[in-house]
């Protein structure tokens, strides 16, 4: 279920910690939030599934997800980090985790068309998310 009736301030303030927006103005921000839907989730809902296509990505904007490798939880998520963003942002890449809901969750939603739709728009955010994409999969 779809909601867009928060404050754009407050998502702004939420896409402010995404690692992959690290160094964008908040008129990049609102640009990148034009592409973006909410959703609400509640415990126990699977938002991705190791092994499988991604076809979107997920960013915290309240509540808590346990990360799972097979059997093992190997964390919990963090306020704005984006989650399942490895899984559009390169062709043909498998889930590498299973992320279920650990309270009810508030996200902010891009699917793999509005992704490619904002890096066409905008190169600077295309190379900002480029440079940190790099930067994220050097440190796996």
């Amino acid at each position: 279920m779809s909601q867009r009736h928060h404050a754009p301030r407050e998502r702004i303030e939420v896409l402010h910690q995404v690692k992959f927006f690290d160094g964008l103005s908040s008129r990049h921000l609102e640009h990148i939030d034009r592409h973006l839907d909410e959703v609400n989730v509640e415990p126990g809902r699977v938002l991705t599934e190791e092994g499988e296509r991604g076809y979107e990505a997920f960013i915290i904007a309240d509540g808590v997800a346990e990360v799972r490798k097979g059997d093992e939880v190997i964390r919990e998520t963090e306020f704005g980090e984006m989650i399942g963003e490895i899984g559009i942002l390169e062709k043909n890449s498998l889930r590498t985790a299973t992320v279920v809901a650990k309270t009810p969750m508030r996200l902010l939603v891009i699917n793999r068309n509005e992704m490619t739709a904002l890096l066409r728009e905008d190169k600077l955010v295309a190379d900002r998310v480029q440079e940190n994409l790099d930067r994220h999969l050097q440190g796996r």
